[in-house]
């Protein structure tokens, strides 16, 4: 009897232990279980925030095309009648309480960057033994200046020229190498972990990192500065950042404008209460400081092409925090005219 007493006794600490172990899973699946439907139900949220966010700038940026409408601002190089420029409403940065969630969120003219985009295509009389001008199109010429404002080992000229051979090889839609630095599809097979070039525009700035001759020092210099839109829009003169804006030298320069010029075109954007922005092209090109750094000889100035006073495209970052989770969302936007007059839409979103 003492035996079958032990025995019992092992018995019941056996299936009491199995007991409190199944407990003990149930207890972690039900704790895991709720956590992943509480992170769920934040994440919805933070999605509807994200949208009303995304619905209050859109908000702002047709209110700021009918402002300039109403204000007779009209020129050739804008948009919808407008012209957008650094000490816009639209500019400013929010920060502000809702509900339970804290918001932050900036708007940034995605035409202050230089699109990749731009870069299809060749000059209507491409020559590739010729000029700067007959080898590479305005835009081309452009990229190969603000690769040369890289700020580390500095890029030579040859080596900008490479990498923008590689760059117009990798959206062109062919599988020809553009001269001497171009990349087709032979190189990126050949690689340890091979892949093939995309043949079409950019979706994103991120695959600028896959392009021979990028390095990530570079691409980090590159990323703040460029943009994927989805056509060849080119660059507001109004908001374009400094490094974009040294891109602009007389035709046939190969080299990209000094610091110290740079900054003298930047403090010529108008800054006064009743003139924010140049209205024209034509206006900027004709200023006392552009005629400094290019001559008076409308022949050496920079090219028209590509530039404009107006944007159709913005950057929208939003950062949301709720109940101890934060998300960044960066989303482009896209102002148009259409028939019932303007409105905006969500072109891509990122979350980082």
């Amino acid at each position: 009897m003492r035996k079958q007493k032990g025995t019992v006794l092992i018995i019941a600490v056996f299936f009491a232990s199995v007991i409190a172990a199944i407990a003990a899973r149930f207890t972690g699946d039900f704790q895991l279980s709720v956590a992943r439907t509480e992170q769920g139900l934040v994440n919805a949220q933070l999605q509807q925030f994200f949208y009303s966010v995304e619905s209050f700038a859109g908000w702002v940026l047709i209110q700021d095309a009918d402002d300039d409408s109403n204000n007779g601002r009209y020129q050739k190089n804008g948009i919808n009648g407008n012209y957008d420029h650094a000490q816009e409403e639209w500019t400013q940065e929010l920060n502000f309480p809702i509900e339970e969630a804290e918001v932050t969120a900036r708007l940034e003219d995605a035409q202050g960057r230089f699109n990749l985009n731009q870069l299809q295509g060749r000059p209507s009389l491409y020559k590739p033994a010729g000029t700067f001008s007959g080898r590479f199109t305005v835009a081309q010429q452009r990229f190969i200046r603000l690769l040369q404002t890289y700020p580390g080992d500095e890029l030579s000229l040859a080596d900008a020229t490479t990498i923008t051979e590689a760059v117009i090889d990798w959206i062109d839609t062919d599988d020809t190498v553009t001269g001497q630095g171009g990349a087709e599809n032979s190189f990126y097979e050949s690689q340890d972990s091979p892949y093939r070039s995309a043949n079409q525009l950019f979706t994103h700035v991120t695959e600028l990192r896959l392009v021979k001759g990028i390095t990530r020092e570079l691409y980090d210099y590159l990323q703040p500065l460029v943009i994927a839109l989805p056509n060849k829009e080119g660059i507001n003169i109004n908001t374009a950042l400094a490094p974009v804006m040294r891109t602009l030298n007389q035709k046939g320069v190969e080299t990209p404008l000094s610091e110290i010029d740079v900054n003298i075109l930047l403090s010529s954007r108008p800054q006064n209460n009743t003139e924010l922005a140049y209205q024209s092209v034509d206006g900027f090109l004709a200023s006392s400081e552009a005629n400094q750094l290019f001559g008076v000889d409308a022949e050496l100035w920079p090219s028209v092409k590509g530039l404009r006073t107006g944007s159709e495209f913005f950057l929208l970052t939003s950062t949301i925090g709720l109940l101890g989770y934060q998300q960044t969302l960066t989303s482009l936007i896209k102002r148009e005219s259409v028939d019932t007059g303007i409105k905006t839409r969500v072109i891509r979103r990122l979350h980082e």
